[in-house]
């Protein structure tokens, strides 16, 4: 280190430490020693003084592209504006047909579960077709098949003042509504969701009249009926004794074109025993159901017993009908005095959720009573396997589909083995616990009951055309059950055999040994590839 360095260094390190100030040497050497460090300070001045510079030039440029972009905007919402009329007459929908628009039209409404809703306070789905666009309203009100359903939602958790305006509006929506359907076939459903009708029991009996009156102005183009009520109690409410009363005074002539009517009630529907809509000759699809909540020990939930429909209404009201096809009926515990048979000749298909939970032989059942030559349709859902099944299938050999839900579905399955050979012409059977959570907690040995289905052991194969197995219990079986389950109802191996081949198969295993879990894996996926439906879930 040179000595101008050395004494530049000495000084810059001794003078902060004092209070005197720099002689004339000592400043001059201070100076000089500033002198690179200013020259550089200079520099980078000059550099952020022309980067100011050019920031402001880069927001110069970029105000003036902001304008430019806007003015671009303005001209193009101009050209759109200008040519959106030429726009429009070259749209895809505009050039759809008009019967295709129809289509669409109707494929929107066109549901039988989901009919479209009328309730106060809301914009109906048919009219909000029509709001889409001015030919797309021409479109919906000239098309009366968008007009030929209607579910009236029935909620009056709103003041009771209001309850006879309410009822006013919806009459009057309900007869432009079906003004629309121009004769059509109709489908009518109420749907009463009010639970509770303490508060309304001071409301005029008559204050639902008009639109009561209104829906069964149109009976005569009634094609399906549903009536849905919360209610618990039937004498409560106006709209139940309505619908009591216009039912009671409705006929055949009424309802030239009935086929099918639902009834769901909480309270029971006794109201409608003694109508005469049981008895049309066109009525073909018909459902009973009573809400009755019970536990798995067959407790009931309600002391209202007396409020609910029994198996005697249920019997009373099936022996009216003349050519049901289709029939869901929900038994409820009460009266089992019904006395003669119930001759169902044309239907096809029955379900029945039986909540009666008769033990003893001695009690009698619906299935005592049915007479059903060609049914090929049973869904049972029972809190108890009926006994008289047995008598029932002899009645009905046609069966060809058969599902069964029980409480502990797997605790009787050598009774169901035993129903089952009253079944020759069963192909597909469901067998499933009540609910899908309620399985036993140790798996029932099912290899007797499988090889029930492909070992003829004397009396003949179990249900030898059967194709289709659903189980949804908890039950186990050996690797060697299930092999001879699967492979002898296989094509080719047997040419003499009886039996015909599966075509699904869905089994839920409770219990598979450890050892025999890949082998059983690769036997499922065996059969899969050769073309079965096959699904084991372990």
């Amino acid at each position: 280190m040179d000595h101008t360095a050395l004494s530049s260094n000495l000084v810059l390190e001794t003078l902060p430490k004092t209070n005197r100030p720099p002689t004339d040497q000592e400043r001059a050497i201070i100076q000089e020693s500033m002198s690179p460090a200013s020259e550089k300070l200079k520099a980078v001045e000059v550099q952020i003084s022309d980067a100011i510079a050019h920031i402001q030039a880069l927001k110069l440029q970029i105000e003036e592209t902001e304008n430019k972009l806007r003015r671009l905007c303005q001209e193009e919402a101009a050209i759109l504006e200008t040519s959106a009329n030429h726009r429009r007459v070259l749209s895809t929908v505009r050039n759809l047909p008009e019967d295709v628009l129809r289509e669409i039209c109707i494929a929107c409404v066109d549901s039988e579960v989901n009919v479209p809703a009328l309730f106060y306070g809301d914009t109906p789905l048919p009219y909000r077709l029509a709001q889409i666009s001015s030919g797309m309203r021409h479109i919906a009100l000239t098309t009366p098949l968008i007009w030929a359903s209607m579910n009236i939602y029935m909620d009056y958790d709103c003041d009771p003042l209001d309850y006879t305006q309410v009822c006013s509006i919806l009459a009057s929506r309900a007869n432009r509504w079906f003004e629309r359907a121009g004769g059509m076939a109709l489908t009518v459903s109420i749907t009463d969701t009010t639970y509770s009708y303490a508060r309304f029991q001071d409301v005029q009996a008559d204050s639902s009249n008009i639109l009561f009156n209104t829906l069964f102005s149109y009976s005569t183009c009634w094609k399906r009926f549903r009536f849905e009520s919360s209610c618990r109690d039937e004498l409560a409410f106006p709209p139940i004794i309505d619908i009591r009363r216009v039912s009671a005074a409705l006929s055949a002539a009424d309802l030239p074109l009935l086929e099918s009517i639902t009834l769901r009630c909480e309270c029971g529907i006794s109201m409608f025993r003694n109508s005469p809509i049981f008895s049309i000759p066109t009525l073909r699809y018909l459902t009973l159901d009573t809400q009755w909540d019970v536990w798995p020990d067959g407790a009931v939930i309600s002391d209202r017993r007396e409020e609910v429909s029994s198996f005697d209404e249920i019997a009373r009201m099936l022996r009216q009908t003349k050519r049901l096809v289709f029939c869901d009926i929900a038994l409820a515990p009460g009266s089992m005095d019904s006395l003669g048979e119930i001759n169902l000749p044309f239907l096809e298909m029955l379900r029945v959720d039986d909540h009666t939970f008769h033990e003893a032989a001695r009690d009698l059942s619906i299935f005592d009573l049915i007479n059903a030559p060609i049914l090929a349709t049973l869904r049972i859902r029972a809190a108890l396997l009926d006994a008289s099944l047995a008598n029932f299938f002899e009645r009905s050999p046609g069966i060809r589909v058969l599902s069964i839900s029980q409480w502990k579905v797997e605790e009787i399955l050598a009774d169901i083995t035993e129903l089952l050979c009253h079944c020759p012409s069963l192909s597909s059977l469901n067998l499933e616990p009540r609910e899908l959570w309620d399985t036993v907690d140790q798996p029932s040995d099912a290899n007797r009951f499988l090889r029930a289905f492909v070992e003829d052991a004397g009396a003949g194969v179990t249900c030898p055309r059967l194709q289709s197995f659903i189980y949804k219990g908890n039950i186990s079986f050996s690797l060697q059950t299930l092999r001879q389950f699967l492979e002898a109802k296989q094509h080719g191996t047997d040419p003499l055999s009886a039996l015909l081949p599966w075509k699904r198969v869905f089994i839920n295993v409770g219990r598979v040994d450890d050892s025999e879990i890949e082998k059983t894996r690769d036997l499922v996926s065996q059969k899969q590839a050769a073309g079965i439906d096959i699904h084991v879930y372990t």
